[in-house]
């Protein structure tokens, strides 16, 4: 049993609950840890985690009447203790995984984070399956083998696999086609035909820095249907074709520099293919690309509810909603068939010359869909250079200025360029000890020429 002062500096959290007193609504919360991972509750203990202790006749109550709703609920039993901390006495549900889906009076319920949620729709469709032992790339369709064909799966096949292969056997042994000749829905997935519509792309090359950010919102469009194979080769011809690959010569080398890291797009691209929700029938892939970043979206988000962007995204284990899908990519090389695509996509981008923090790969789930923004490497190389120049001519142009201005004119002229300029700085330009510098700002300042906002460290001048 967890002893409440080993979790007190945790917080409440994906597998802790903290209830001043009891109240029937909390069937809800132990429905959704055993749909979860399971979980603890415990009744007697403030938000803060602070024991405040329950009455001896509610302690007593509790103890009887918990243990029996819930088995009156479930079906399930659950460990009910009674615990004391400074002699203040708290009550402990330990609450097991279930190995099927549990619901409250027909509602099915979740634990994710550090809440509770009802699950509805493809969610629940999802949760079911999983429960089974199966999945939804595993599940028998009801196509044969005789409707469709594998050109391009073929292609790439023979390309990437040695030896002698029997092609109708291995979609067999990749568990693509069963023996009596009916394609699982990963089979109907990797065939020629556009038989599951839902699995498309849309591409976008939109201008500028969101979808409406001028007159003509988008530079190019594509719509990608067709097998997996099809959606992978031709998104990253998308890409290819809308962005640039620069390069410089350093010594006896030639250095790349892309603004995506091809290593980082492709991953980025796979984990779209893999790991999103063919269950949800109206959504469907998209890459969205803007000139600073791209942003692909895939539906579903974490397979186990979790939340990416708390996550150490170095170690983050593996857990595939579509393992089919995932052996085959593997398979042919399009995947390694370990290890965690966010590292990849880190590892990626952290190789590039121009990558810096600000530029790290960003991994986001709202729970219904997962999107990761890849930084454009040379966009921000490229602002940073040209805000540099304009600088630097801004600064040429002044110095040209000054053997015709007085101390006084350069001083504004100075603060023009750059309000939040100090005087230390104006010294060392102008060229001037530092009480100079005082003096004539003071004259500014009492002359109604400048006003200077906020403290002497963070403020800023203004011109008036």
């Amino acid at each position: 049993m967890r002893d409440i002062d080993k979790i007190i500096e945790d917080d409440e959290n994906q597998v802790v609950e903290w209830k001043e007193s009891w109240q029937d609504k909390y069937l809800e919360w132990i429905c959704g840890y055993a749909n979860a991972q399971g979980g603890t509750l415990y009744i007697g203990v403030d938000d803060n985690g602070n024991v405040i202790g329950l009455d001896s006749k509610v302690q007593k109550k509790l103890l009887e009447d918990i243990p029996n709703k819930i088995t009156a609920a479930f079906g399930i039993t659950c460990d009910v203790n009674l615990k004391s901390k400074d002699k203040k006495k708290y009550i402990q549900v330990e609450v097991k995984k279930s190995r099927l889906p549990l619901n409250l009076h027909g509602r099915y319920y979740y634990r994710t984070g550090s809440v509770k949620k009802e699950i509805t729709g493809f969610e629940l469709t999802e949760f079911i399956i999983k429960s089974t032992g199966t999945s939804y790339d595993a599940m028998v369709s009801d196509i044969t083998r005789d409707k469709l064909t594998f050109e391009a799966f073929k292609k790439r096949y023979l390309d990437v696999l040695s030896g002698n292969h029997d092609f109708e056997e291995d979609l067999i042994s990749f568990r693509l086609m069963q023996e009596d000749g009916q394609m699982t829905n990963a089979g109907v997935l990797f065939a020629d035909q556009w038989n599951i519509h839902h699995s498309r792309m849309f591409c976008t090359r939109w201008n500028g820095l969101d979808k409406a950010g001028s007159v003509q919102d988008a530079l190019d469009d594509l719509e990608i249907t067709g097998s997996l194979l099809s959606l992978f080769d031709n998104a990253m011809d998308f890409v290819r074709k809308n962005s640039k690959k620069g390069w410089r010569k350093d010594k006896d080398k030639r250095v790349e520099l892309p603004d995506y890291p091809e290593r980082a797009v492709e991953e980025g691209l796979v984990n779209a293919l893999i790991h999103r929700s063919y269950l949800q029938t109206g959504a469907h892939s998209q890459i969205d690309i803007y000139d600073d970043r791209m942003v692909i979206t895939n539906p579903g988000g974490m397979y186990d509810g979790s939340e990416v962007q708390l996550l150490d995204l170095r170690h983050v284990p593996s857990k595939l909603r579509n393992p089919i899908l995932a052996d085959v990519f593997g398979r042919l090389r399009l995947m390694e068939r370990r290890g965690s695509g966010f590292k990849k996509i880190l590892d990626a981008y952290e190789s590039e010359e121009r990558y810096t923090d600000s530029l790290k790969p960003e991994f986001y789930t709202d729970g219904y869909n997962f999107f990761l923004t890849l930084w454009n490497l040379n966009y921000a190389y490229d602002k940073a250079q040209n805000k540099a120049q304009i600088k630097a001519q801004i600064k040429a142009q002044i110095k040209a200025q000054r053997g015709t201005l007085s101390d006084r004119d350069y001083i504004l002229l100075l603060i023009k360029e750059n309000p939040t300029i100090t005087q230390e700085e104006l010294a060392n330009i102008m060229g001037k000890s530092r009480r100079s510098v005082q003096m004539l700002m003071k004259q500014l300042i009492e002359d109604d020429a400048i006003e200077r906002l906020g403290s002497k460290k963070q403020g800023t001048w203004i011109l008036k």
